[in-house]
């Protein structure tokens, strides 16, 4: 867990404390993680193996007048995660990361929808999801477990900051983004 993570809410501290306290052996099915969920004004946030989610429930978020609604996704963001924190297989060395980010460099620079970008795209995430496989040359636990619980964590210490103002509303989280609804 990066040092700079930190909580100023009960429920996301107990989480991070309970983080902190586990070791996970088994990166495929993680009991620690099936049940682990922190609740913040009313807004339930479940934690996973593959990244976090949470939804408002039986309810229409719509913008208006009054209301508008924002959408934040991290372009590609567990290789982004990878690349600046300097994460890495352990097996491949820090090298690692100076490829990872020649390959985002050139995903930028092709237009989203293109072929190119689609490829790069499919090349950045497929080494993130091979870490978890046994038979991939990028196969390690460790790394896959860093980017994924720090990633959800990151998560939450930005929709924390933005639940303290009483005209944002979290509308919905996964593993890379956060959608809010800001009253005007």
């Amino acid at each position: 867990i990066f040092p700079s993570v930190a909580f100023q809410t009960e429920p996301f501290q107990r989480v991070l404390d309970y983080l902190r306290g586990v070791t996970i052996t088994n990166t495929k099915k993680v009991p620690e993680l099936d049940k682990l969920n922190a609740v913040l004004d009313g807004f339930q946030f479940d934690f996973g193996t593959g990244g976090i989610h949470g939804s408002v429930k039986e309810t229409i978020v719509h913008a208006d007048e009054e209301n508008e609604l924002l959408d934040i996704d991290v372009a590609s963001y567990y290789p982004n995660l990878a690349i600046k924190n300097r994460i890495f297989p352990q097996h491949l060395g820090e090298t690692f990361c100076d490829v990872y980010a020649d390959l985002y460099q050139q995903r930028s620079r092709f237009k989203k929808g293109t072929v190119e970008n689609a490829m790069l795209k499919l090349a950045l995430n497929g080494v993130y999801g091979d870490s978890n496989n046994v038979y991939s040359p990028f196969y390690d636990p460790a790394y896959t477990m860093a980017i994924t619980i720090n990633g959800q964590l990151l998560l939450c210490m930005l929709a924390e900051q933005m639940m303290r103002h009483p005209w944002i509303k979290i509308v919905q989280i996964n593993t890379d983004g956060i959608t809010f609804c800001v009253h005007q």
